[in-house]
């Protein structure tokens, strides 16, 4: 005979178990029998999307979840996530909702309007302080400006920030710096930056940070003397990923605990058609903040910025490095043996060839055999990508064409990959 254990559970085990669904699907749970009819109104958290209801019907939510919130007042959230696809959120109050979730203890906020807000004031006061909250992440959000302009964070208990395309107070340029330093066990932070966030200066300094992402989203404008800065002061971080290629100016230091880097960022190298000695430095001192890491990852976008500058001067040497995954297209091949020459104790090279429309050079000799190749190094690994560019532009070629033409640059990569190693 088949038996419902599930039932045979006690409600505050059942409430935790349908935690982890949506709201949506522990809603359904309601049609089980009449035991189920209201247990999803215990379940200490809400997870919905504006997806979940009608689209004639979009202002149920509010309906919805001001119910959900008015039963059992005294119920402690464990968590509140949100995604709503419609600009006019704002009208129908929902920052009290945040509000609510945060003084009712919360451990994991995510709000996803989907649309930039049309008020900064979109995210309550209390999103500062927080004795509870360990998970938060918020996009395309506003954050508010307290009385007086002056911005007290503490949130004690926070390891998790995600914050994409945020805006906030232009009353106070050090806002993101002490939502950060107001973290004192934040490991894992990752922001995505816009060009009218009212930071021109990302600021992460903290000794609890592990892992680290930055990148720039949406469409940046650059404004006469307002100059974008990243600056990275954080000993215990152990894996950075920077996508960020619109910051005139990038500090890294005192990062001794890096393992792995993942680098896709043009530096602003290029001013006018030229290497500026300013753009120059930038770039030096980036990788020279980072030159501790063992693990590299480095975008074909960055190693083509650095094709000149490789012309000028080299990067710093990385001594620890061990492996390196890089992407390469046929002409930055001329550019491998000397940036190789960076990494004298290298044991593993993966190596991305990337399929371009751009002619193959005649001549990929190597000039010279950097040290790696001669001493430490175990594995090579050569692996093709076809761009999103390059497989239109295959379709555009006959069959016969295209096989020969990949059949020519696969024997350029191969000679210059050997004569390499």
């Amino acid at each position: 005979m088949r038996y419902d254990r599930i039932s045979a559970l006690p409600d505050s085990l059942i409430s935790q178990i349908l935690l982890y669904l949506p709201t949506k699907d522990s809603v359904k749970t309601s049609v089980l029998s009449k035991r189920w009819r209201n247990l999803w109104l215990d379940v200490p958290g809400l997870e919905l999307h504006s997806n979940d209801f009608p689209l004639y019907a979009k202002s149920d939510i509010k309906t919805f979840t001001d119910k959900f919130l008015k039963c059992n007042r005294e119920l402690s959230l464990q968590k509140f996530k949100i995604k709503y696809d419609e600009c006019n959120v704002y009208l129908f109050g929902i920052s009290e909702w945040f509000a609510t979730a945060i003084n009712r203890g919360a451990q994991v906020l995510d709000v996803d309007t989907c649309w930039r807000p049309y008020y900064k004031d979109f995210m309550p006061l209390e999103i500062y302080n927080s004795k509870t909250l360990v998970s938060l992440k918020l996009v395309n959000v506003g954050m508010p400006n307290p009385p007086g302009g002056l911005v007290v964070v503490s949130l004690p208990c926070l390891k998790r920030m995600h914050l994409e395309d945020v805006l906030y107070s232009d009353e106070d340029p050090l806002i993101m710096e002490k939502l950060i330093s107001g973290c004192p066990v934040l490991e894992d932070l990752t922001v995505c930056r816009v060009f009218d966030d009212n930071v021109p200066v990302l600021r992460v300094r903290s000794q609890s940070v592990k892992r680290f992402c930055v990148k720039c989203g949406g469409v940046w404008k650059y404004t006469a003397g307002k100059e974008y800065a990243v600056e990275i002061d954080a000993p215990g971080l152990e894996y950075m990923n920077f996508s960020d290629g619109h910051s005139g100016r990038v500090v890294a230091k005192n990062l001794t605990s890096l393992f792995m880097v993942d680098i896709d960022s043009g530096f602003n190298v290029f001013l006018g058609g030229n290497v500026t000695m300013e753009r120059k430095g930038i770039v030096r001192d980036f990788f020279t903040g980072v030159s501790s890491v063992r693990h590299m990852i480095i975008s074909q976008h960055t190693l083509q910025a650095l094709y000149r500058f490789l012309k000028l001067g080299t990067i710093s040497v990385f001594q620890n490095l061990s492996r390196l995954e890089a992407s390469f297209c046929t002409f930055l091949l001329q550019v491998l043996p000397g940036f190789l020459e960076n990494f004298p104790n290298l044991k593993h090279l993966t190596v991305y060839l990337v399929h371009t429309n751009v002619p193959d050079p005649d001549n990929l000799e190597p000039t010279v055999v950097p040290r790696c190749l001669l001493s430490t190094l175990e594995c090579v690994e050569i692996k093709e990508v076809i761009t999103e560019k390059e497989a239109v532009w295959n379709r555009t070629l006959s069959k016969r064409t295209a096989t020969r033409l990949l059949k020519v640059k696969k024997s350029h990569w191969m000679k210059a990959v050997s004569d390499n190693s």
